[in-house]
């Protein structure tokens, strides 16, 4: 992807694209670390990504017509969500 660098201040800075940012779970205040290698610029985030431990794949194994039973929706708990 393609973006521009922009002034911000004394400094110059770039966008991150949306896409880009959804899949290394940067938001806003999240750490980047900036290095230069080969002459280029390397930006690595900082902390893990935060990914379920679990993939939809894993969660739709064995599910059949006979085995869902979408009139008995449950709760999703903290660890379905990854907490």
């Amino acid at each position: 992807m393609r973006t521009t660098v922009r002034k911000i201040g004394n400094s110059l800075g770039s966008i991150i694209p949306a896409p880009v940012a959804r899949e290394f779970a940067l938001e806003a205040g999240s750490e980047i670390e900036i290095s230069m290698k080969d002459g280029k610029i390397i930006i690595e985030p900082i902390s893990e990504i935060k990914r379920l431990p679990f993939s939809e794949k894993d969660l739709l194994k064995g599910l059949t017509a006979h085995t869902a039973h979408a009139d008995e929706l449950s709760e999703i708990s903290p660890t379905e969500w990854g907490e």
